[in-house]
This record gives C-alpha cells, sequence and structure tokens, in this order.
C-alpha cells in the first residue's frame, strides 16, 4: 500500500469518527469508482453523500484546491478535506 493510500484511508477514519460522534451512522462505499467514500445517515433517516479528501501541498506548500465534478455535485455529494 502506498504512503498516499495510507493517508487517504487514515482521513477517511478521522471523518468516520468525528460522524459517529456527532450521532450519526457511517456506511463505507466498497467500489473504489463510487462517487462518494462515506453514507451518513441521522437519527430521522436523512442521508448526507461524502467525499473525502487528504489536504495535499504543492512543494511550495501551496494548498492544492479539490472540487467536486459534475456528477457529485448532481448526486448532492459534500467534499470534507481532513489534514
Amino acid at each position: 500500500m502506498s504512503m498516499k493510500s495510507i493517508k487517504g484511508a487514515i482521513g477517511e477514519h478521522k471523518v468516520i469518527v468525528q460522524l459517529l460522534e456527532d450521532g450519526y451512522q457511517v456506511a463505507v462505499a466498497v467500489d473504489p469508482q463510487c462517487p462518494f467514500d462515506l453514507i451518513a445517515v441521522d437519527e430521522e433517516g436523512d442521508c448526507r453523500k461524502f467525499d473525502v479528501k487528504t489536504i495535499s501541498r504543492r512543494k511550495d506548500r501551496t494548498k492544492i484546491n479539490r472540487v467536486l465534478t459534475p456528477k457529485q455535485k448532481k448526486l448532492g455529494i459534500e467534499l470534507i478535506e481532513v489534514g
């Protein structure tokens, strides 16, 4: 497993922990081509879909901007960036 994959997995798990602490039930996507990484469901049954990205920086330390794809926007997916 590459360091990039490890950082991504750690980031996803950080978000999972926070969502669980906030009272959500969380499901993880198993398809690597899925447009979202996580689904969180609150007590009322409302669902939120998340794409989790680890914050990355260029060599000059400027942050790389991440954006949702048009498909992700259409599906109402939320982008979460973790450090």
